[in-house]
């Protein structure tokens, strides 16, 4: 039953508002201690959110696919079900981007995050 729990949260975080305009490669995320990867969980998760809702800062459907794929690895190695993933990550996520000045803030740091997967080998294909 934690397997399917691990598998539909994942399903949960991959899916995303309209398919991928291109492929991506996930990547190979080290290993970290459980504080590094709850913040990196939390950071990608609140960049995801960003992505989507500040102008300016908008990012392609793969890019955004890398995002949360990345976040569901992480959220596989807590072995959380989707409740406890919306209740520790998503929600405070959203409550973060309601503060003022929040996307000036949380905007710049979605590309240094992109950058940082990618040097972990994930990769983004635009689409034609």
């Amino acid at each position: 039953m934690k397997r399917l729990s691990i598998v539909a949260v994942i399903a949960v975080l991959a899916a995303s508002p309209a398919l991928t305009d291109g492929a991506i490669t996930l990547p190979d995320i080290p290993s970290m201690t459980r504080d590094e990867t709850a913040d990196l969980l939390s950071a990608l998760v609140v960049a995801s959110v960003a992505a989507q809702n500040c102008e300016g800062f908008a990012i392609s459907e793969a890019e955004q696919a890398l995002l949360s794929d990345s976040a569901g690895i992480l959220a596989a190695r807590f072995e959380l079900d989707p409740p406890q993933y919306n209740a520790l990550f998503l929600h405070p996520a959203y409550s973060t981007m309601t503060q003022e000045g929040a996307c000036e803030q949380e905007g710049p740091r979605i590309s240094p995050l992109i950058e940082q997967l990618i040097g972990w080998g994930g990769s983004v294909t635009p689409g034609e």
